[in-house]
C-alpha cells in the first residue's frame, strides 16, 4: 500500500443565474461529460470483465464524481446524482452498465437510486452485461490482521470475500502514527489464504510480517473506527488508492457483522512509567549524557527530556508500547517536539542525544534487531538540525508551550495559584498569547 494522494476534479463555479441553479450552458457541459461516461462504459465494462474490476471502476468513478468542488450547489447531487439521472434517460447498454456498477458501490441514497433505475432499464429490454448477476454478491468469510512487529507504524485489516464471482481480499491500512486513521486500501482478486501465504513467503528478505486471524466483528469495528478518524481530519494524507477505493470498502463494510468495539490498546500505569524512566536514567545507554559531575542542572534536563519522549511514545501514537520507528522519529522531531516541549534552546541541543539513547534503551528491552535500532537512531540525528531550527520559531510554538516557557523564565512556582493568576492576567492585558510568543522568540533559541 502506498502512493501520494492526488486531488480529484476541480472547482466549478456557476457563472450565471441565481444561487443554487445552473445556466443552460453549464447543464449542457455536464451532459457532455455524462454522455462520454456512458459511451465509454461498454469498452471499460465489457462482458468478460471480472465483477471485482467492475466494482473498482465504479468506486473510482464515484470518487471522481463525488469529489468535485462546486460553489453554491450540492456537488454530490449535481455530479454523482446527475450521472445516475442522465443514465436513467438513456436506454443503452452503456447506461445500464453504468447504473449497475454504481448501484454496487455508491452510498445511499444513490446506490438504491442507481439499482432502481437499472432494473427499470433492464425491464425495457436493454441487454444486461455478463457480470451483472455476480456483481456485489460476495460475502465475507474470514478476516486477518497483519503488521510489522518491529516498527509497527501500521496494521492492515484484511477481509476475505467469496461468492459467484470467486474470492477476493480487501485490506485497509491503519496508520498508528496518525492516531489510527485509515490511510491506504488494497483490493486483490485472490483468496485471503493465498494473500497471507504470499506475505509470509515475502519475509525472506524483509522484516517478517505478523499475521493473526480475527473475527469479522473485530474487522468491521477496526474498519469503521479507522474510516471515521480519517473523516475527522482536514485534508488527511491518504493515498490515491484510498480515495479511489473508499466507496468499495464502505459497500463491503455493510456486509460485515457489527456490534464489537476495537480492543483497547495496552496502557502503562504511572508507577510503571516512573519505574521505566528510572531504569532508563540508570542504564548503560545514558553513559556519556551526563557531562561533568558539577553540572547538577543537566541531570534534571535529561530526566525532563526523557519524560517527554516517554509520554510521546505512549500517549500520542498508537501501536506497540515503547516503539520508535524512523517515521515516528520524524514526527516527534518535526511535528511534536518543537511545539509541545517546554524547554529552552540548550535543552533542544541535548535532545537528539537523549532521544538516541532512549531508542537504544527501548530497542534493547524489546529485543529489536540492531539494524532497526541503528536506522531509528540515524533518523534522530538526521532530523535534529531542522528540529532545533523549528524550536526557535515562535510560529511553531503551541499555546501551552508558550505559557510554560514564560512561567519558567519568570521563575513562578506552579503551586502558587495567585502568582499564576496574576501572570495570566498580565498576559491577557498585554496583548495575549501572540505577543507573549514574540517576546519569547530570542529566549527560545540556544543560549550563546
Amino acid at each position: 500500500m502506498g502512493g501520494q494522494r492526488k486531488k480529484k476534479g476541480g472547482r466549478v463555479t456557476p457563472k450565471g443565474g441565481p444561487l443554487g441553479r445552473m445556466t443552460a450552458a453549464e447543464r449542457s457541459g455536464l451532459e457532455e461529460i455524462f454522455d462520454e461516461i456512458l459511451r465509454s462504459a461498454p469498452m471499460d465494462l465489457h462482458d468478460e470483465l471480472p465483477p471485482l474490476d467492475v466494482e473498482v471502476w465504479a468506486s473510482e468513478m464515484w470518487s471522481m464524481l463525488a469529489n468535485y468542488e462546486l460553489t453554491g450547489l450540492d456537488a454530490v447531487e449535481v455530479f454523482a446524482g446527475g450521472v445516475i439521472k442522465h443514465a436513467a434517460k438513456r436506454a443503452t447498454p452503456g447506461a445500464l452498465m453504468t447504473l449497475r456498477a454504481l448501484g454496487a458501490v455508491a452510498p445511499e441514497p444513490y446506490g438504491s437510486r442507481a439499482r432502481r433505475e437499472a432494473d427499470r432499464l433492464a425491464s425495457t429490454g436493454v441487454a444486461e452485461p455478463g457480470w451483472a448477476p455476480a456483481l456485489g454478491a460476495g460475502e465475507p468469510t474470514v478476516a486477518w490482521l497483519t503488521s510489522d512487529p518491529i516498527d509497527d507504524d501500521w496494521v492492515s485489516v484484511m477481509v476475505g470475500f467469496d461468492g459467484p464471482a470467486g474470492p477476493s481480499t480487501i485490506g485497509v491500512q491503519v496508520d498508528h502514527n496518525l492516531g489510527g486513521m485509515a490511510k491506504d486500501i488494497c483490493v486483490l482478486p485472490d483468496a485471503i489464504k493465498k494473500v497471507i501465504l504470499d506475505l509470509q513467503e515475502d519475509d525472506s528478505e524483509t522484516v517478517p510480517v505478523e499475521c493473526r486471524e480475527m473475527s469479522l466483528e473485530e474487522a468491521a469495528a477496526r474498519w469503521t473506527e479507522a474510516l471515521d478518524l480519517t473523516d475527522m481530519m482536514i485534508d488527511p494524507p491518504t493515498s490515491e488508492e484510498f480515495d479511489d477505493l473508499r466507496a468499495l470498502v464502505v459497500a463491503r463494510l455493510a456486509k460485515l457483522p457489527s456490534g464489537r468495539a476495537v480492543p483497547a490498546p495496552p496502557r502503562m500505569t504511572q508507577e510503571e512509567r516512573d519505574q521505566l524512566l528510572a531504569q532508563f536514567l540508570d542504564s548503560d545507554e545514558t553513559v556519556g549524557l551526563w557531562g561533568s559531575s558539577s553540572d547538577e542542572n543537566r541531570a534534571d534536563v535529561i530526566e525532563h527530556l526523557a519524560d517527554h519522549i516517554l509520554a510521546f511514545s505512549l500517549d500520542y501514537v498508537l501501536g506497540t508500547p515503547l516503539r520508535f520507528s524512523p517515521v515516528m522519529v520524524e514526527i516527534f522531531c518535526l511535528d511534536w517536539a518543537p511545539g509541545k516541549m517546554a524547554i529552552d534552546g540548550d535543552g533542544f541541543m541535548l535532545l537528539p542525544d537523549v532521544l538516541a539513547a532512549w531508542i537504544r534503551f527501548v530497542g534493547r528491552i524489546r529485543g529489536i534487531p540492531e539494524e532497526a535500532i541503528a536506522e531509528a537512531v540515524e533518523a534522530a540525528y538526521e532530523y535534529a538540525p531542522e528540529m532545533i531550527e523549528l524550536s526557535q520559531d515562535p510560529e511553531e510554538l503551541g499555546p501551552a508551550k508558550i505559557l510554560a516557557l514564560a512561567i519558567q523564565r519568570r521563575g513562578i512556582d506552579l503551586t502558587d495559584e495567585v502568582a499564576l493568576y496574576d501572570f495570566v492576567s498580565e498576559v491577557n492585558n498585554n496583548g495575549g498569547i501572540d505577543v507573549l510568543a514574540d517576546s519569547l522568540a530570542e529566549s527560545v533559541g540556544p543560549r550563546r
